[in-house]
Order: structure tokens, then C-alpha cells, then sequence
């Protein structure tokens, strides 16, 4: 066997041996080379003083493990005036001194450890014949050096959680290469500012609307343009909308209430009367599918008992407001979330959580009309017309439809005609239900409601926003300073950003929103950039993606230093 085929960078080592033990092929191999040169003065020496046997392992053949023993010769040297006597062959094309490995078995094992981690990587290598325990390939990984980068030019700053709500990390990407360049264990303006101030060739900087980076992209590089990411923007005016209608949920419960009192009179609502689409829609009358005969059942009580909870939890935290005690001093003395108590301080009326969606008498089916249709939309008329004639047994009705091709369940089956089973309803005998609200949608609800296009509204919901127009006129001309903004962003129109502004100063506007205009002021070269460049941080929250991804693959617990080499290891 010729030992080019096994080791391509030496054709110097001969094989003497091959043999199975163990489990694995030992190979034994010897250097053909007469002479060898002193590591020291350089001096050609044939004299031989001794050899040794070293164990290497190497790249494994047909899933068994390769282990090499080389015949190391030591020689010596006679040059009077060389620091040393005796020296030893080195074979640094093979591996390195002291290793116990060779140069493209550790390379393999650096990939795996890379893509696997540590526990992960050291299983698969050793099920593919590289035997290694998870410290050693944690070590190799670390010690990998890094490929030199070119200097940015175009660079993307974003934050990255070590732990969410109490530390950050900071990326960088270059985005003309589309990669990530380093990693820094602080998101502060200090550490940004030192970092650019070592790579003075970086020309534009991507980054959010955070003040840190803000002042680090001032400090460290003052001649870059610094671009105000898109998505963010548009994102931070989303939730000052959204915040405002938190601030009128009052509005937004009395709308949901008058829909009800109109179904309970049986006037339908002027909202109802409004064509939606190319046809007439009938009104949707909501119900409740509980009797007021029956006792509430566990999960009713629940729901009170967390109802009660959270009312008295607001009650405090208005209580301790009116004291003039600090937000987050309130947060910490009542163990409530800030998000929580930022929410409590800034509305006037106990935020209610969105109900279920109740059954509309029409079609007697739970309203899920935003939804995909199911299987079982298209038996609905077989299943009512039975129903009608008097089968309410859901097997049977479940048998009749399988055979006409039904996919689903059973489970679906009874869990729609549960809801047929209630008094006053068709079918059934029995007093009149007791009516809740129709449908009591959440502020982060209306908000994508009135953002997002009508094609993509059920009826329901085009009822409950027509009612709401009416009962709240001023909160269309919010929802069109929103809509230009979007289209200011999209179709870079700069020039009209100033008119903007202005628009968001009318009395009609609300606070929240003449506040985010306001303070685009601050960081307005940077939104002026972000029209006109074409530079957006959405690389960088792909690379942000990416880091979680990897952190979570090594289960939270490893440094940063190791995070690091990992995130940029491939650059």
C-alpha cells in the first residue's frame, strides 16, 4: 500500500504494518528520509540517536477508528556551536508537536463541534469513528483562530439577549457581505464607540432607534451616516396606536356593548345595515352558549377568581399612583411585571381580556370565519337538515358523513353540534339565553384590525369596526396619519416626512402619536436616511436569529467567548 493514498502531504512515510485491534486499525509507519535537518542552526544530520513510537489518531475508514504509530527517529547534532544535541523529526505536515492527532482529523472534528456543540458534537463523532469527550472539542473550538475580515464599510448594529429583560449582547454585520463581523458583550454607547473608532473605514451605520447606539455611532465614527431601520420605525408608531386605544378600552367595551343591546332587542345595530363586499350581509347575532339554569362550571370559576385578581391588582396600582409612587417602585412592591403596571397607569377603566367568540344564530357555528375552513364546513347542511329531523346523537351523524367522505374525528363532529344542544336554540326547547357581549376584541386586536386590508376582515369583524367609526370618528383620521406614514416609509418619499410631522400636530391626533412624531425629531437625519438609503437592519435580525438558534443548541451555559466563535466561525 502505498502511503500516498493515506496521507497525501507526506509522501516520506512509509507503512511497515497493518493490523485490527481493539476495534481499530493500527498503522504502522516510518519516515523513508535519511537525514533530517536541526529545528535549531538548521544543520542536515543522518546520525541516528534513538526512536519512539507515537500514537496519532486519524480521519476513520468505513466507520472503524485509524489509529497511526509512527516510528520517530531522534538524531544528532554535531554542529559544536548549536544549542542543542539531540533532536527529534518533526512531521509538521502531518501534525503538531505534542498532538495526538493529525492535522485533518482535528479539522473535522472543529467542523463538527462547530454545527453540533459540544455533548451533541462528541456523540455524533464518536458514532462516526472519531472518538473525543465534549471538554476536548469545547477546546479545539476555542482555540480555532479566526479568519481575518475586511473592513466594513456598510455596517448593521442590533442588541442580541443573553438573558431577556436583564442583559444584552451587541452584533455586527457587515451588510455588503452579508455577515456577521463580531460580537461585544455590552450594548452601550462605550463599547460601540471604541469598536469603530478601531475600524475607521465605516461609512454608513444601520442601526434602531436605541439612544445607546445612537450616541456610541456620534462618538466612534462622527463622519458615518447612521440609517433609522424601517421596520422599526414603523413598528414603534404601531405601538403608540396601539397604546392609545389600551388608554380608550372604555370606547372599546361600550362599542361591544351596544352591539349586544342591539341583538338582545332584536334592532340590529346601523353597523349591521352597512353592505360589506359586493353582496348585502345578513346581521351576525351573537349568543352565549351557556344557560343561566346551569351552575358555572370550573373553568367559569377560574376565569372569575383570575378576573378578581387582576381587578384588584389594578385598584392598587391606581391607589398608589395617586401617591405619586414610581412605576417601577409600584412593579417591585407588588411583584407585577412593568409592561403590566405601565399598562394599569396609563388607562382610566380596568383593561377586560377579549372573550371567546361566542355562536352565531344564524349558521349555529362558533364564529371562526377569519379562520381556514375545515373538514368539516363542507357537511355543515347535511348535518343541519338532520338535525332538523331529529337525529341529535353525534355518532350517528358522524357514521352518515364518514360515509359521504369526511376526514376528521368524531371529537369535531360532537364538539360542533355541543353547541345545538343549548335551550332556545333550534332543535331544542327551552327559555331564552341570556346574552354577553357579541365579541369583545383586545386593543392589540383592533389595532391590526384597522391596519391590515379589508379584504383580510371577517363580518363580524367588519360590524364591530363600522359601530366603533361611528361611536369614534377622530380614530379613522389616526389610523389614515399611519397609513401615509407607512406609505412615506415605502415609496421613500422624504420630502414629504416634514408634512408629516405637521399632520401629527392636529388636535384630532392622539397624544401618543403626536409624541412619536415629536420625538423623531431627535434622530431625524437618521429617519431622513432611512428613507432615502437602501440600507435596513433586516440582515442583521436574520443574524440576530441565527445567534439564538446557537445559543440554544448549547443550552444557555456556555461564555461569550465561546458564542463568538461559533457565531463567526465560517466568515
Amino acid at each position: 500500500m502505498e502511503p500516498g493514498n493515506l496521507l497525501p502531504k507526506m509522501a516520506a512515510l512509509g507503512i511497515e504494518w497493518i493490523r485490527l485491534a481493539h476495534g481499530a486499525v493500527q498503522i504502522g509507519l516510518a519516515s523513508r528520509l535519511v537525514f533530517c535537518n536541526c529545528p535549531a542552526c538548521g544543520r542536515r544530520s543522518s546520525r541516528v540517536h534513538s526512536h519512539y513510537v507515537r500514537i496519532l489518531g486519524d480521519l476513520p475508514a468505513h466507520g472503524r477508528v485509524i489509529q497511526l504509530q509512527l516510528r520517530v527517529r531522534r538524531f544528532f547534532c554535531d554542529f559544536p556551536d548549536c544549542r542543542r544535541q539531540t533532536f527529534a523529526e518533526p512531521f509538521s505536515e502531518v501534525t503538531n508537536t505534542h498532538w495526538r492527532r493529525t492535522f485533518r482529523l482535528t479539522q473535522a472534528l472543529r467542523q463538527i463541534g462547530f454545527a453540533a456543540g459540544g455533548e451533541c458534537g462528541a456523540r455524533l463523532a464518536g458514532e462516526l469513528g472519531m472518538p473525543i469527550s465534549p471538554d476536548t472539542l469545547l477546546r479545539l473550538m476555542r482555540r480555532t483562530p479566526l479568519s481575518a475580515m475586511a473592513e466594513p464599510r456598510v455596517l448593521g448594529v442590533d442588541d442580541w439577549a443573553f438573558h431577556r429583560s436583564q442583559r444584552y449582547g451587541t452584533i455586527l454585520c457587515d451588510l455588503e457581505l452579508h455577515r456577521p463581523i463580531d460580537l461585544l458583550p455590552e450594548r452601550s454607547a462605550s463599547i460601540l464607540a471604541a469598536w469603530l473608532k478601531q475600524h475607521p473605514g465605516v461609512e454608513i451605520i444601520s442601526r434602531d432607534r436605541s439612544s445607546e447606539y445612537a450616541r456610541g455611532a456620534t462618538l466612534g465614527a462622527p463622519q458615518a451616516k447612521q440609517v433609522a431601520d424601517r421596520w422599526h420605525l414603523l413598528h414603534n408608531l404601531i405601538e403608540a396606536f396601539d397604546r392609545a386605544l389600551d388608554r380608550n378600552h372604555a370606547i372599546l367595551t361600550q362599542t361591544a356593548k351596544e352591539l349586544d343591546q342591539a341583538v338582545v332587542s332584536g334592532i340590529p345595530p346601523a353597523a349591521a345595515q352597512t353592505p360589506v363586499g359586493p353582496v348585502w350581509q345578513v346581521p351576525i347575532l351573537i349568543e352565549s352558549s351557556k344557560s343561566p339554569s346551569k351552575e358555572p362550571s370550573r373553568r367559569q370559576l377560574l376565569q372569575e377568581q383570575r378576573r378578581a385578581r387582576r381587578l384588584a391588582h389594578f385598584e392598587h396600582v391606581k391607589d398608589l399612583q395617586t401617591k405619586g409612587i414610581p412605576l417601577l417602585t409600584i412593579a417591585k412592591q407588588l411583584h407585577l411585571a412593568r409592561g403590566t403596571v405601565r399598562r394599569y397607569a396609563r388607562t382610566e377603566q380596568f383593561p377586560e381580556r377579549s372573550a371567546r367568540q361566542g355562536t352565531c344564530i344564524v349558521s349555529r357555528t362558533p364564529c371562526r370565519r377569519s379562520k381556514a375552513a375545515g373538514p368539516l364546513d363542507s357537511h355543515l347542511d347535511y348535518l343541519k337538515r338532520r338535525w332538523d329531523e331529529g337525529c341529535h346523537k353525534a355518532a350517528q351523524l358522524y357514521r352518515e358523513i364518514k360515509d359521504k367522505g369526511f376526514t376528521g374525528s368524531h371529537h369535531m363532529v360532537r364538539r360542533r353540534v355541543a353547541s345545538w344542544r343549548q335551550p332556545g336554540e333550534s332543535g331544542q326547547t327551552g327559555g331564552p339565553s341570556e346574552h354577553q357581549p357579541a365579541w369583545h376584541p383586545s386593543p392589540r386586536t383592533v389595532t391590526w384590525l384597522l391596519l391590515k386590508p379589508n379584504r383580510k376582515r371577517s363580518v363580524e369583524q367588519e360590524i364591530f369596526l363600522t359601530a366603533l367609526r361611528q361611536r369614534w370618528p377622530e380614530l379613522m383620521e389616526n389610523v389614515a396619519l399611519i397609513q401615509e406614514f407607512r406609505s412615506v416609509l415605502c415609496q421613500r418619499r422624504p420630502e414629504d416626512l416634514n408634512a408629516w410631522a405637521s399632520l401629527a400636530d392636529e388636535p384630532s391626533i392622539m397624544p401618543e402619536i403626536r409624541r412619536f412624531a415629536h420625538n423623531l425629531q431627535q434622530d431625524w437625519e437618521a429617519v431622513m436616511e432611512a428613507i432615502r438609503q437602501p440600507w435596513s437592519n433586516g440582515q442583521v435580525e436574520g443574524q440576530v436569529n441565527r445567534l439564538k438558534l446557537i445559543k440554544r443548541q448549547m443550552y444557555g451555559r456556555a461564555n461569550f467567548d465561546l458564542l463568538r466563535q461559533r457565531v463567526l466561525h465560517g466568515n
